[in-house]
């Protein structure tokens, strides 16, 4: 997916800010320290529960404090591109991912959708499910601002759901943004998979 069919952003501006090479993340990073760990612990759960409700899909969270020129979306819609996300089964492609993207200086939240999952939800119920979350971000609550969005993306998927989407191997790659709370994926690891035969 290299632009937004909704609102025909190109990654190749974002890449410009933050590379072209994948990363490694787990499907909630808190590099911000914004989450107690009992909340952390709670968010986990209710991540599991999604993909057991929704096995070809996953839903990742970031929250973070984002450079100025860099905003909420920019980063979403580059980890959908280029995030290596450790789900539950990492057989699963971005293609049928979620990424919630937190400023937690700016108070500010974005959802990005794969590219397989933007006929099942419309841009008016990512902003309701947004705008549902404000009054916790702007508390600082942001363990009940998830969960929140999680249940509501949850209930969106499950009523506009009318197949079942296919299962699909991911492909990995390798990346590097330092003090983000990224991991970059080694090369050899790549090297490795892609050339075992079954």
């Amino acid at each position: 997916m290299e632009e937004c069919a909704q609102c025909h952003f190109s990654v190749s501006t974002v890449r410009t800010l933050l590379g072209a090479d994948w990363v490694r993340l787990e499907r909630l990073t808190d590099n911000a320290n914004c989450l107690s760990l009992k909340e952390h612990r709670a968010l986990e759960i209710v991540l599991d529960d999604f993909e057991r409700r929704f096995p070809q899909c996953f839903f990742a969270i970031y929250l973070g404090t984002l450079p100025a020129s860099l905003t909420a979306a920019d980063l979403g819609f580059w980890l959908i591109n280029h995030g290596a996300f450790h789900t539950q089964q990492i057989a699963k492609r971005n293609d049928f991912g979620t990424a919630l993207v937190i400023d937690c200086q700016r108070h500010v939240a974005a959802l990005t959708l794969g590219y397989a999952l933007e006929s099942h939800i419309h841009e008016a119920e990512l902003r309701h499910i947004l705008s549902q979350m404000n009054s916790f971000l702007n508390r600082r609550r942001y363990g009940q601002a998830l969960e929140n969005a999680v249940g509501l993306f949850g209930r969106r998927l499950a009523q506009s759901a009318t197949r079942t989407l296919p299962d699909v191997p991911p492909g990995p790659g390798t990346g590097d943004l330092g003090g983000m709370g990224l991991q970059p994926l080694r090369a050899a690891h790549r090297h490795q998979r892609t050339g075992t035969k079954a």
